[in-house]
């Protein structure tokens, strides 16, 4: 555990590698657009404007309720899905790094949570559209992101070592992570409202055994205005405890084998 530990306190005392490179990845790829970097947020409002106008009609939920709850959702599961899908192909996309001796893995996946932060921050500005025209929400509700949403990124920091340590190894797992994240959209209350299964359903339980949703709805629910379920902060309270000793115990006994894999 002390060398996980160790490793990303180190990555965190010396950012200059994770933060400029994530940085230099954004800004090349938008660099010959037109719009820049509002591409980064045309497709979230698009998607939440659009998909929430029909959605809020056929579902029968007022589009004032129903556009927040997407935005919200949305958001919070790209940004894990971002996390996840990178960091399962990060360390083979740094064999150079690697094989020259930089082999504190945790700035590699700090660079995939860093990419994915700075996409979850300008996705916000939709967020807090909705929020601020719906009058069934608070604009001051969303000061409980800063509270809530660190609890997302613990948890997607010990995925995606998990994730990377997987992806060093099996090749196939990051095409397998992004097929599961596809389908895992349509899975978890983000397009349609969880409460229409009753309790002991198998709908029921197939929700309240998904951690992406316990996650969103850790940050979703204070920003509509709603209370978190109590079984909500306890799945994200353990999980993120037995995640963070299940990272740590695979860093320790796996990382020294990441030069052999890639």
């Amino acid at each position: 555990m002390s060398s996980f530990l160790s490793d990303l306190k180190e990555s965190l005392r010396r950012p200059e590698f994770w933060m400029y490179s994530s940085w230099l990845d954004i800004i090349t790829r938008y660099r010959r657009t037109r719009l820049g970097l509002l591409w980064i947020v045309i497709p979230t409002a698009v998607f939440v404007v659009a998909i929430g106008q029909v959605y809020s009609a056929v579902i029968g939920h007022d589009a004032e309720f129903y556009l927040p709850y997407l935005a919200v959702g949305f958001v919070l599961f790209r940004f894990m899905t971002q996390c996840l899908s990178e960091s399962g192909s990060i360390l083979r996309a740094h064999k150079p790094f690697i094989m020259d001796g930089r082999v504190r893995l945790t700035d590699y996946v700090l660079r995939s949570i860093a990419k994915a932060f700075f996409f979850f921050v300008c996705a916000m500005v939709v967020v807090v559209a909705t929020v601020a025209w719906s009058p069934e929400t608070s604009i001051f509700s969303l000061l409980t992101v800063l509270i809530t949403f660190p609890l997302v990124v613990l948890n997607s920091f010990w995925l995606s070592s998990c994730m990377s340590m997987i992806g060093a190894r099996y090749a196939d797992s990051s095409e397998m992570v992004a097929t599961v994240m596809r389908f895992g959209m349509l899975l978890t209350p983000i397009l349609w409202v969880g409460d229409r299964f009753s309790p002991g359903t198998f709908g029921w339980w197939a929700i309240h055994l998904n951690p992406a949703y316990h996650l969103i709805t850790v940050v979703r629910n204070p920003i509509l205005g709603q209370p978190i379920p109590p079984a909500s902060l306890w799945f994200v309270g353990l999980m993120t405890v037995f995640g963070w000793l299940l990272a740590s115990a695979i860093y320790r006994r796996y990382a020294r084998f990441v030069p052999l894999w890639i």
